[in-house]
């Protein structure tokens, strides 16, 4: 969102996620392994796949210095490679992701 005159206004998004929040949802409520799967198989779908950044070893040796060192496993990596891709909104990544580690 941008701030104008005091007035909020949502920033035109570059990329349309290709789920609703709605379809997400549905998907959030079932188990872990189910999360896990729908994943996956969108990834193969759509041809997206985990790619490391060159900024990755930067943000993970700043995130250990400051004790805030966070893994993410297969899953949730596919998961922020989803979103990167533009399949999935942040705010779906983020409710998926949620759900998985509950």
């Amino acid at each position: 969102m941008i701030a104008s005159t005091g007035v909020l206004v949502a920033k035109p998004s570059r990329r349309t996620p290709k789920f609703s929040d709605q379809q997400i949802r549905q998907v959030a409520t079932r188990s872990r392994r189910d999360i896990a799967e729908w994943a996956q198989s969108t990834a193969r779908e759509r041809g997206v796949s985990v790619r490391r950044l060159p900024n990755d070893k930067f943000v993970k040796a700043v995130s250990r210095l400051s004790d805030g060192v966070v893994d993410l496993d297969p899953i949730e990596e596919l998961l922020v490679a989803l979103g990167r891709a533009g399949v999935i909104s942040s705010f779906q990544r983020g409710l998926l992701q949620i759900h998985y580690l509950r």
